[in-house]
């Protein structure tokens, strides 16, 4: 270990000078002392005796006036008018009053000099009645008589004895400020003493310094070799830590060799301290097939911690010496030297915790749908309460059933979002992402939320930019803007507005949520995305909710890569905004080639249809569609060709062309009709004509006419009407709770179909074969056979084309919903859809099957997985 250098000898302090400076503070204070108590000296004495004697004037004529009024009461002499003028003029005088004296006492004395004034008004006027010669009798006698009871010396001796009060309070305050001065003048004579004692005792000291220089060099050896032993105490303290804890320490040269191993990382990885030292690092700790990035790991996490980032922890794959392989978290640090780099890995075997993180995954799948399912059914159940399925009900019970579903809603809210927060905080959020139209989606969340604000007498509006698209998750997007605008809904005040803007914002598209509220204070922003946090956290507040919705969509924004900003001010609302990158315009359809159609084996599992069409581009259009379906396509170009196919095999439907090269196509028909075994095939007709056209006596024989161009979502809806077997609409509920089952089948019995019933998979596969549903609404989690075995089978025969409609508690994943489908495939959420809006996705899947009133509503299903 080096010694410190040893400090060069004191210089000598000019002593004469300081205590030169010493000498003249304190004779400055002296004179301080001086100047102050002569300032502190009372008023002006002159001024005060002055005052003081033009009050005894006034007194005393007062008194002058009062003993010639009683002379001229016993007729012994006279008074003058002119004497009163004189004491108005005395008082007037007294009105300069000294300065010494206060404000307070100021308006005192002029208070008394007033009344005095006031009296020499009064004896002016008895003294003009006593001079009146025609008066009354006894006039004059009574004029005497008053100005006698109100003698003026007694106003004068008012005003003397006010005087020397204020005077003597004057005095006391002097008397008060010169002790102060005083006190104030031995304080600075006390704190010269002070200075001078402090520079003589440091002159002193600077002495001692000078003379003991060899004394501090010793001192200053004995402190180095405490630092020493401190440092040894470090090195033993080091060990022991090392030794104690229980994550692995492992520290390494710049060339990732092991310098230091100890106990906790030879427990874990089985390796002996001695055995390790000097040897790779990544070839000790990692598995063969992890070893070739181990170091740019290591480097990273370095490169990491110097940033003091998060991401500092990395999730590895360790290795024990007995080959077996686990998951380890891995820190590395960089120790500050001079010399060659040197780090230290901090490694923690996470098994445990994998395990009870899968354990976590499992219990929150099972209480999802433990918890959704039972809310489902009570939710469904009192919907059919209110809409009045047991008859009507009284206002009373009406009202009780609302607060019932009402607070379902609240109780089904929570658990939703309670599972996404979970989700979210174990970044297991997956979106599906996808081109999304911007006024769809402004569309879409207005629709739902219009009856709550008409509830609260808000008026909602959007201004968006035409032709704006995004890509995202519609789910999640939809999700985020229900709850911005459910907040604006609810914090806006009766007859309000809320604006909802979407415009281009560079390469982004801006979405923004203005309202009409009390606006948000800037201290209270900062807790506004915080989970479980309320602006009014009392238990008294008006506005409900757990404090979730803002910081669930703030997660989904910052997975799209963007964020929600707020602006607001006080009193002038708030406007909440994020923006997201604007999707690329949807691209052309590509050609289809013949070779690239998929071949359909030749067997009875499918629907067969047989396509009429001389039109070879048009012709594999179809075929694709209608295979991508799942049906077997027999294709032929000209009557002949249909003719020959008919003979050899019957299809479950004919989709034709009525222009074709050998002939009119209405002349197939017609022969279809004729012959027993081909009369009940059903004919749809795709024709650049329009029916009226076609001729009014073909129609009966046809089950649908389709005008070129066509709708692709139409003619797949007007070919399962065509292949079903005729009746009401079947729908197929597959679901194992009964209350939730009955209900759902209550609901659809409003729409006028026939429910099927089946509490497992295997119940619902024997109800397909029996009678083909024209809908599946199916659970995932069932007994028997789950959801997912029985979609595989259907997908083995004709219930490929089956729409289908994923009910579950469980949220999917987009590997889940590909697997889960059929025909035209929608997936919901239980508890998170309302039921109107699971009703809706029935009456769009059943597009066509449900009667006129289906018909009239314009709604198109599309192929996908809509949700």
């Amino acid at each position: 270990m080096s010694e410190a250098p040893v400090p060069p000898p004191p210089q000598s302090v000019p002593r004469r000078p300081l205590r030169r400076r010493g000498a003249l503070l304190a004779a400055g204070s002296l004179v301080l002392l001086c100047v102050l108590f002569w300032r502190g000296r009372p008023g002006d004495t002159a001024e005060h005796d002055h005052y003081r004697t033009l009050l005894r004037e006034l007194r005393v004529h007062s008194s002058d006036f009062e003993m010639q009024v009683l002379e001229m009461r016993l007729g012994l002499g006279s008074a003058s008018r002119d004497q009163l003028q004189a004491l108005h003029a005395e008082a007037q005088g007294l009105e300069r009053f000294p300065a010494f004296l206060r404000e307070g006492a100021r308006r005192d004395l002029q208070e008394r000099l007033q009344r005095y004034h006031a009296r020499v008004d009064e004896a002016a006027r008895h003294y003009e009645a006593f001079r009146q010669v025609d008066g009354p009798p006894g006039q004059a006698d009574a004029a005497l008589r008053a100005i006698a009871a109100q003698p003026l010396s007694r106003e004068a001796d008012s005003l003397i004895v006010s005087y020397l009060r204020h005077y003597g309070e004057a005095l006391a305050r002097a008397e008060r400020f010169r002790l102060y001065l005083f006190v104030a003048g031995l304080l600075l004579v006390a704190y010269a003493l002070f200075v001078l004692l402090r520079l003589s005792r440091a002159s002193a000291q600077l002495e001692a310094l000078n003379s003991g220089l060899e004394a501090h060099v010793a001192e200053r050896t004995r402190a180095l070799q405490e630092a020493n032993a401190e440092l040894r105490a470090a090195e033993t303290r080091k060990a022991a830590v090392l030794e104690a804890a229980l994550d692995c320490i492992v520290s390494l040269d710049e060339h990732g060799r092991i310098e230091e191993f100890n106990p906790a990382a030879e427990r874990t990885f089985g390796h002996a301290r001695a055995s390790v030292l000097g040897r790779d690092f990544a070839q000790t700790v990692f598995p063969p097939e992890a070893r070739e990035r181990a170091w740019e790991k290591l480097v990273t996490g370095v490169l990491l911690a110097d940033l003091g980032e998060l991401g500092s922890r990395q999730e590895v794959v360790g290795q024990r010496v007995n080959g077996e392989v686990f998951p380890m978290e891995l820190t590395v640090s960089r120790e500050r030297t001079d010399g060659a780099p040197r780090f230290t890995a901090f490694l923690r075997d996470i098994t445990d915790r994998k395990q009870v993180e899968r354990m976590k995954d499992e219990f929150v799948s099972t209480v999802s749908h433990e918890l959704r399912t039972p809310l489902t059914s009570i939710r469904g159940s009192l919907g059919l309460l209110e809409g009045g399925v047991m008859g009507e009900l009284s206002p009373q019970a009406l009202a009780l059933v609302r607060i019932a579903r009402d607070n379902s809603e609240r109780l089904v809210r929570l658990v939703n979002d309670i599972l996404d927060l979970e989700k979210m905080e174990a970044g297991k959020l997956e979106l599906r992402q996808q081109r999304l139209e911007v006024a769809e989606l402004v569309e879409s969340t207005l629709g739902s939320l219009a009856p709550a604000a008409e509830l609260a007498r808000v008026r909602l509006r959007a201004q968006v930019t035409p032709g704006l698209a995004v890509r995202g998750d519609p789910d999640r997007l939809v999700q985020v803007l229900t709850n911005l605008v459910s907040n604006a809904v609810k914090f806006s005040p009766p007859d309000g507005e809320v604006l909802i803007g979407a415009h281009v914002e560079g390469t982004r598209v801006g979405f923004s949520v203005r309202d009409q509220g009390p606006g948000i204070a800037p201290e209270h922003r900062a807790r506004l995305f915080g989970k479980f946090q309320q602006l009014d956290s009392s238990d008294t507040r008006s506005k409900g909710g757990t404090g979730l919705g803002l910081a669930i969509s703030q997660g989904i924004m910052e997975q799209h890569g963007g964020r929600i900003v707020v602006d607001s001010e006080p009193g002038q609302g708030a406007i909440f905004r994020f923006s997201l990158p604007a999707a690329e315009p949807a691209p052309a359809p590509l050609p289809v080639f013949p070779e690239a159609l998929p071949q359909v084996p030749d067997d009875g599992s499918r629907h067969s249809v047989l396509l009429v069409e001389d039109d070879v581009d048009l012709g594999h259009l179809v075929q694709r569609l209608l295979s991508q379906e799942g049906y077997r396509v027999l294709r032929a170009h000209t009557l002949a060709e249909a003719r020959a196919l008919l003979a050899v095999r019957t299809p479950d439907a004919v989709l034709m062309d009525l222009v074709l090269p050998d002939g009119e196509g209405l002349e197939l028909v017609a022969q279809l009709r004729a012959v027993p075994a081909t009369a009940g095939v059903p004919v749809v007709v795709v024709s650049g004509r329009a029916p009226a056209e076609g001729g009014g006596r073909s129609l009966p024989l046809l089950m649908d006419w389709m005008t070129k161009p066509f709708d692709e979502a139409l003619l797949l809806q007007a070919l399962r009407r065509a292949v079903r077997e005729p009746g009401e609409a079947r729908v197929l509920v597959v679901e194992d709770d009964e209350p939730t089952r009955s209900a759902l089948c209550q609901g659809l019995s409003r729409l006028g179909v026939t429910c099927l019933q089946a509490a497992d998979g295997v119940s619902a596969l024997a109800a397909v074969r029996a009678q083909p549903p024209d809908l599946i609404i199916l659970d995932v989690g069932l007994p028997r056979m789950d959801g997912f075995e029985v979609v595989d089978v259907l997908r083995q025969g004709k219930g490929r084309t089956t729409p289908l409609l994923v009910y579950s508690g469980k949220d999917l994943s987009p590997e889940d919903r590909r697997q889960l489908t059929l025909g035209i495939t929608r997936h919901l959420t239980k508890a998170r859809v309302s039921d109107e809006e699971l009703l809706g996705s029935v009456r769009t899947l059943l597009h066509g099957l449900l009667g006129a009133d289906m018909r009239s509503s314009g709604a198109t299903p599309t192929k996908g997985t809509a949700s």
